[in-house]
């Protein structure tokens, strides 16, 4: 995964708990103090998964607390910082999430090593769409605290379910779902 993710961990962390508990994760995890991580590179899918497990541990936090914690972070303050344009582009949460696959095509089309998840669409309903997520890593549990995160960002209360690598959107009943994208398959460009 790209070091931006964990960028977006560590911030998360240090504003909730305070810079000190960052360091504490860090050693936990038996990395050096100085340990920086740089936005577009490589970090390993173990070292990620050793980083939940420290933060956990430190903060006394479940990993999937911390996994919905980063995922509220990345949603509603550093991907809206970093990844400003999107968050712009999109009126509601509905407009983001039927773009997430493109964005990560745009995001890294240009980088050799990125992978991504991405994703297809579903709508079980008007108000329920089904997100696909399909990524070898299996990541899927960090979906459930993103989207969450993204209804915040658009003062919108979805309700999330994460079912295998399906995840459940259920959108407040007064928004309508843009027909044009009912029961629409996007497939990587």
């Amino acid at each position: 995964m790209k070091g931006t993710i964990v960028k977006c961990t560590q911030e998360m962390v240090a504003s909730r708990f305070g810079e000190h508990k960052w360091s504490e994760v860090l050693k936990r995890a038996g990395l050096p103090k100085w340990r920086n991580f740089l936005n577009f590179e490589d970090v390993s899918d173990s070292e990620f998964a050793l980083l939940i497990k420290s933060i956990a541990h430190v903060t006394g936090l479940s990993e999937n607390q911390v996994m919905d914690a980063h995922g509220e972070y990345w949603s509603t303050i550093y991907a809206p910082r970093v990844y400003k344009r999107y968050f712009e582009k999109a009126h509601t949460a509905r407009e983001l999430l039927l773009q997430l696959d493109t964005i990560h095509w745009e995001m890294t089309r240009s980088m050799e090593s990125a992978r991504p998840p991405n994703f297809t669409y579903e709508w079980q309903n008007d108000s329920c769409l089904v997100m696909h997520y399909h990524s070898p890593r299996g990541l899927v549990m960090l979906m459930a605290g993103l989207v969450r995160g993204v209804g915040k960002y658009y003062n919108e209360n979805l309700t999330v379910k994460v079912v295998g690598n399906k995840v459940f959107v259920i959108f407040p009943s007064d928004a309508e779902p843009d027909q044009s994208t009912h029961s629409r398959s996007v497939a990587r460009h």
